[in-house]
């Protein structure tokens, strides 16, 4: 299965399409199994120091049934691989798994927001162009009494045992401890000790959970493992309540870093604990493709109690969301153990094209290379068959018969390369898939946030009784022969542009249409409706630009060469990078 971290991201990688870096995991509610998680990244001597993250995107699903939460964690790092590590606080043993990185990618584009709109004249003229105002496996043998191999993680005869090790074990690229008891500074210096490097500023946050009786879960890259290897984590566990764990994650968050929830299931999710915020989307400049979206969503979430709250940004049918790329069944037809890399004329690569996971060519005007359609299909060939010295990847893998003497054949082992295939590209697949067609409702919330106001882990639920919330909006732009052109929106609200074409100052309109409390079951309580408040601000705005002085059109003409297209559309990702805005003081 699939399991990926809120977005754990280094400070070298900008904000992504698909996820941004985070050690985010799910909690659950007292008594509820949860997991919650912060990444951090040793920096170098003499102070570890914390992977800056800039993003986080998890996917939980609540299987009543089961009585468990399956929670997929998304990982971008860019960095030392040795100076990876990742720390996640969780109230009962979870199962571990490898995850899917294109489920992530498919998810992000199957429910991305756009704003569109078209346009419409009043003139029957339109010919001018002035239209208005307008993987390795780790070796644990030798580590006895220190690390992996020993049944204590820590303490001293008669003693205060320390945190004690329950679970071990590699998964994917990770190698993942799982640890309970002891006390904070146990916990860090355990932790730091074999190598999963820590912040000084974690003990307090590590201290309560331990208060609140929580294990902990740290994962880091298996030696020789590349961060070419990092796919998403799914960790399985008791409960029936995710939450993400932001205390921890705020120690090596940025400022405004976004923070996406996906949750499957057959009714919408919602956000208990933080408040749901409606975006104004009034506020947004239509005219440049709503290109302040993120500033909007940020304003928007400011104006929640504590700066703590949600945005849905989709939730419908799970159909929209593609299966396309994560798994075939044709990835079953061939066994690769006992397989050579080399028979006669045929080939490893051979066999993985007859399965559609590769491709190579070679002749069309002297170009040669190789395609690889899975993300981490190219690092498992470099661990197994690597590329001899001083021969491209691409030639080698096109030709291998033809470098069949230069093979590296003591890498080269068939089980381990079958074992790797299946559970880091064919069963993650599988799953991925299997998740879409069982669960037919799919839920996006978006909450951007800065480190001071991560002081509490959102939970999440669901709530059958609550409408659909669509991806694509729309609306008009009125074109007229003279006076500014008119943005009309679905909700009927009608807003003039200043004489030159452009949104308009608004002011202090407030970016959040309503701030709600949302529960189980029911409608939303409105906690907060700015209806009135925005309505005042179109109209004032709208008294500058609608005008006459009495000698026929009082505007600026402008050329209006985009509206020619007719419809534009922006279709907003994840990893969409944005400017910095300026905060509201929240007085």
């Amino acid at each position: 299965m699939t399991y990926s971290p809120l977005f754990a991201r280094a400070r070298l990688l900008a904000p992504a399409a698909a996820a941004l870096v985070a050690g985010l995991t799910l909690t659950s509610a007292p008594q509820e199994a949860a997991a919650c998680g912060g990444l951090f990244c040793d920096g170098g001597m003499p102070m570890p120091v914390p992977v800056d993250q800039t993003g986080e995107n998890v996917l939980f699903i609540v299987d009543e049934q089961e009585g468990t939460v399956e929670a997929h964690i998304q990982i971008q790092y860019m960095g030392d691989p040795d100076k990876f590590a990742w720390v996640i606080p969780v109230q009962s043993e979870p199962d571990f798994s490898a995850g899917s990185e294109l489920l992530f990618t498919n998810l992000l584009a199957g429910t991305v927001p756009t704003y569109s709109f078209t346009n419409t004249f009043d003139c029957q003229d339109k010919s001018g162009p002035s239209l208005g105002c307008a993987y390795a496996e780790a070796d644990f043998a030798g580590d006895s009494g220190e690390g992996f191999g020993s049944a204590s993680a820590g303490g001293t005869d008669g003693g205060d045992p320390g945190p004690q090790i329950i679970k071990r074990e590699i998964v994917g690229a990770f190698e993942i401890v799982v640890l309970k008891g002891g006390n904070a500074q146990e916990l860090y210096d355990w932790l730091d000790t074999h190598g999963y490097a820590q912040d000084p500023d974690a003990p307090p946050i590590l201290e309560e959970y331990l208060s609140e009786g929580y294990y902990f879960a740290a994962a880091k890259l298996v030696h020789g493992a590349g961060v070419d290897e990092l796919q998403p984590l799914v960790m399985t566990y008791k409960g029936n309540q995710p939450c993400v764990p932001l205390r921890l994650t705020r120690i090596a968050a940025v400022e405004d870093m976004p923070i996406r929830v996906f949750a499957l299931g057959v009714e919408r999710a919602v956000p208990l604990v933080y408040k749901h915020v409606v975006l104004n989307e009034t506020i947004l400049d239509w005219v440049n493709s709503a290109s302040d979206y993120y500033a909007a969503v940020a304003q928007a979430i400011d104006e929640a109690e504590m700066g703590q709250g949600f945005v849905t940004e989709y939730a419908g049918p799970s159909s929209v969301v593609s299966s396309g790329g994560l798994y075939s069944d044709r990835w079953e037809t061939v066994d690769f153990v006992g397989a050579i890399p080399v028979n006669g004329s045929y080939t490893i690569v051979d066999a993985l094209t007859s399965i559609g996971l590769m491709e190579c060519f070679s002749g069309f005007e002297g170009a040669e290379g190789c395609s690889y359609n899975h993300p981490l299909l190219l690092p498992i060939l470099r661990t197994y068959l690597p590329a001899p010295a001083g021969v491209q990847e691409d030639t080698f893998y096109e030709c291998m018969e033809c470098f069949e003497a230069m093979i590296d054949y003591g890498a080269w082992d068939s089980a381990k390369f079958a074992a790797d295939l299946d559970e880091r590209i064919i069963a993650p697949g599988k799953h991925a898939r299997d998740l879409l067609t069982r669960w037919p409702y799919v839920t996006r919330m978006l909450t951007i946030m800065s480190p001071h106001e991560m002081t509490r882990d959102p939970e999440f639920t669901y709530n059958p009784d609550l409408d659909d919330v669509v991806a694509s909006h729309s609306a008009t732009q009125m074109i007229p022969c003279e006076g500014s052109n008119k943005f009309v929106f679905a909700d009927g609200r009608e807003l003039l542009l200043d004489p030159s074409g452009s949104w308009p100052d608004l002011g202090d309109m407030p970016a959040a249409e309503r701030v709600e409390v949302m529960t189980p079951a029911g409608a939303p309580q409105v906690e907060v409706d700015n209806k009135e408040a925005i309505d005042d601000a179109i109209r004032a705005s709208n008294k500058r630009f609608d005008y006459d002085n009495g000698e026929g059109v009082n505007c600026a003409v402008r050329s209006l060469r985009s509206s020619l297209m007719g419809t534009l559309s922006l279709a907003f990702v994840f990893g969409f990078a944005w400017r910095g805005r300026r905060r509201r003081a929240r007085g």
